[in-house]
């Protein structure tokens, strides 16, 4: 068994001198602080730090007003307000003269870079959070007053210092990365180059190589997609519609003019309100909301949605919201997925950011009259010196949702590229919306959903969480349902597995349908007219797919088209359901969730639509012979007349023809009645029409070929003939191609 090496931090000899009390107590907290410098230091060199040369002396001393602690080589001087009684000011204190005291040991190289010093200091003492609060400072304001400070121990040089370390910390890591390759020179032969102000406002903070994701709004699937799209990276702007979104109410504020942060366009109206602050992207009228209102900037209920697509956490500051401090990020995947959810809940939202291109951040480019088509929103994430480190652009078109992140180029300088991806998502076939009511013959009470990824239920324009465990419809379905990052699944009862449905969930309940004069339907077939209360929407070539593969998913080639232009022409209609979408039985065309369509199934719905209008039949078909026998009392009851009087049952073109014998003025005759077949094969569940029946007292024994009503496409026979699709639908419905 291998020895276990435990690595310690090497502590230098610490002697707490007389008068500072108590010792114990002061001495102890050197001990932790000093470990914590050695943890950063092997976090980011892999390695203990060099054991120390010198012992510490720490004192109680006289210290200037506002002067916390001073060092030297192996002297910590402190300031202690009550004898005998160490504060956790006083213990910062003791942990930021530490760092000094640790770089002086460990990295002698940097002895005289006072920022340096000073900074690492800020970034391991703990006391970084305190001194970002306050006033928001820009990053170029704060870069400018590190810079010209005369002294780095002032409260304005430290909460400027804190802004740029703050800001440098990207978003999953600990520590500034500014400073951590700074540490990687302090072993180092060459020259020590001093660190400055404006290397350390100059971010890079998780740039990364240009990233884009087509997403569809109507099933959530990625379509199109370049570079890491999962990478969480400085939104900039870009959740602010989210911010308005997630507002009771938004106010009317004045501009303050000469505050850089209200710089928002050329002219600025007397009272600025939340759209013209959206379009402008005014970080000023965004600050000043949240100094009015805090907590405006948790995005309100749109908080848990932003954090479900991954957003680490919930800004602490409006700053944080606007992308003005970039301590968090969210994916293009991420940021597509929930630019998805706004554009289902808040239509108002995204007519808004329609006129960006005329009145907004993309107005007065050679490109706007383009991207004017789409509502738009940009988000520009900057260093110390105001570059563009990030460049944003989103857009929403009535089936996608497209984003591009672009490293080191600003939104406005890429919006060729930007509108060359939404051309690209325009020009994707059979990526429009389709609904189909689901789950026809059941009721919402009978069949489960569950969402394990960021489930959202939209009502009244705004999101709640949907929980992940199984829950009947009945329940969830209070408004729309989207998942935001997966498929849902979907239990039936006595069903052996789930079923995946990419795509949106709502609820209309439909009216009952009534039989004609003269005609009884069973309780299933009664619920399969009428429909269901469930509709499902998704692109049509998922609906498609989902089509092909629950009516036969064997098909393929040729057939395989044939019946997919069928599928894809008669979602459409609305002959079976009137004004609703196309149901999910046999009533209509069997749909039983999404599934992976066939690389050639896009092809195929590119081609044009048919122009047979109306519904078109099809049907398995075949040659195979079967023979059924069912209950005489159910035939009759099917056929609504007693089989005494029946001479003999036929069939042809998916119709039947009743024979019965007729006695006038005494003299008896054969008279046929015609009725769609449907009539009898649906309730006897007869495998296709009945060329033949003969029946006792008691059993009708049928004969027939095939599976199926026998109208329209017969696929089994499309599979047989070796011909093209335009063949197989002239066959079928001639003049349906022409």
């Amino acid at each position: 068994m291998g020895a276990l090496l435990l690595v310690l931090a090497a502590v230098p000899r610490v002697t707490v001198a007389p008068g500072l009390e108590p010792a114990f107590e002061v001495q102890r907290a050197a001990v932790e602080a000093w470990e914590a410098l050695d943890g950063v230091w092997q976090r980011e060199r892999g390695r203990p730090a060099p054991t120390p040369r010198v012992a510490i002396v720490v004192e109680r001393a006289r210290l200037a007003p506002g002067v916390a602690g001073l060092s030297e080589l192996g002297r910590v001087s402190l300031r202690q307000g009550r004898e005998g009684v160490f504060t956790a000011a006083e213990r910062q204190a003791l942990s930021h003269e530490l760092a000094h005291q640790f770089l002086l040991q460990a990295c002698p190289p940097a002895t005289a870079d006072a920022l340096f010093h000073e900074a690492f200091a800020v970034a391991t003492s703990g006391e970084l959070g305190a001194w970002r609060e306050g006033d928001y400072q820009s990053l170029s304001e704060a870069a400018k007053a590190v810079g010209r400070a005369r002294s780095l121990d002032s409260p304005d040089a430290r909460r400027a210092l804190a802004r740029l370390l703050v800001e440098s910390v990207g978003p999953g890591e600990t520590f500034p990365r500014a400073l951590g390759r700074r540490l990687e020179r302090c072993e180092g032969a060459a020259r020590w180059a001093p660190l400055t102000a404006e290397a350390l406002g100059r971010l890079e903070a998780s740039a990364g190589d240009e990233a884009f994701v087509v997403m569809s709004r109507h099933s959530g699937e990625v379509l199109a997609s370049g570079g890491d799209v999962g990478q969480p990276r400085p939104f900039g702007s870009t959740l602010k519609p989210f911010l308005v979104a997630g507002a009771a109410q938004t106010p009317g504020l004045r501009p303050r003019v000469g505050d850089p942060e209200w710089a928002c366009g050329d002219v600025l109206p007397e009272t600025m309100r939340a759209p013209a602050a959206v379009l402008s992207s005014c970080n000023g009228w965004f600050l000043d909301w949240a100094e009015q209102q805090p907590g405006v900037e948790r995005f309100g209920p749109w908080g848990p949605v932003l954090q479900a697509v991954g957003l680490a956490r919930l800004p602490e500051h409006m700053s944080e919201a606007i992308g003005l401090r970039s301590t968090l990020g969210l994916s293009p995947l991420g940021l597509a997925a929930a630019y998805r959810a706004l554009a289902e809940a808040r239509p108002d939202v995204v007519a808004l950011l329609a006129r960006n291109a005329s009145e907004g951040t993309l107005a007065r480019l050679p490109d706007s009259t383009e991207l004017g088509r789409l509502a738009t929103k940009t988000g520009t994430v900057r260093d110390g010196a105001s570059r563009p480190l990030v460049g944003w652009l989103v857009g929403v078109t009535r089936d996608a949702v497209v984003v591009l992140a672009s490293p080191g180029r600003a939104p406005r300088q890429v919006t060729a590229r930007f509108l060359a991806l939404v051309e690209q998502a325009n020009a994707l076939a059979a990526r429009d919306a389709v609904e189909v009511q689901v789950f026809s013959l059941l009721t919402p009470a009978q069949v489960d959903v569950r969402c394990e990824r960021a489930g959202v239920v939209l009502a009244e324009g705004a999101p709640a969480p949907l929980s992940p465990a199984w829950r009947p419809f009945a329940e969830v379905l209070t408004g729309r349902l989207l998942c935001l990052g997966a498929p849902f699944e979907v239990r039936l009862p006595r069903a052996p597995v789930g079923r995946l449905y990419a795509g949106v969930f709502r609820r209309d309940a439909p009216a009952p349908w009534v039989p004609g004069p003269g005609l009884s339907a069973t309780e299933r077939e009664r619920r399969a007219r009428t429909g269901s209360e469930i509709v499902f929407r998704t692109t049509r070539l998922a609906y498609v797919s989902g089509v092909l593969s629950s009516e036969d998913a064997s098909i393929v080639g040729e057939p395989r088209a044939a019946l997919a232009r069928v599928v894809s022409h008669n979602v459409d209609t609305r002959e079976r359901h009137g004004s609703r979408p196309v149901c999910d039985t046999t009533h209509c065309q069997v749909f039983q969730g999404t599934t992976r369509s066939a690389a050639s199934d896009a092809d195929t719905l590119a081609r044009p639509r048919l122009k047979t209008a109306g519904w078109l039949p099809f049907s398995r078909g075949g040659d195979e012979p079967w023979r059924e026998a069912r209950p005489r009392k159910d035939v009759e009851r099917a056929l609504g007349r007693s089989l005494a009087l029946v001479q003999r049952l036929e069939s042809a073109g998916g119709r039947l023809r009743v024979v019965q014998t007729v006695t006038d003025e005494g003299a008896p005759y054969e008279e046929a009645e015609g009725m769609p077949c449907e009539r009898l094969r649906g309730p006897l569940k007869l495998p296709s029409c009945p060329s033949s029946a003969t029946w006792s007292e008691t059993t009708v024994v049928f004969d027939g070929v095939g599976q199926g009503h026998g109208l329209g496409l017969d696929v089994e026979a499309s599979r047989r003939g070796g011909a093209d699709q335009e063949t197989i639908l002239e066959r079928a419905f001639p003049g349906a191609t022409r």
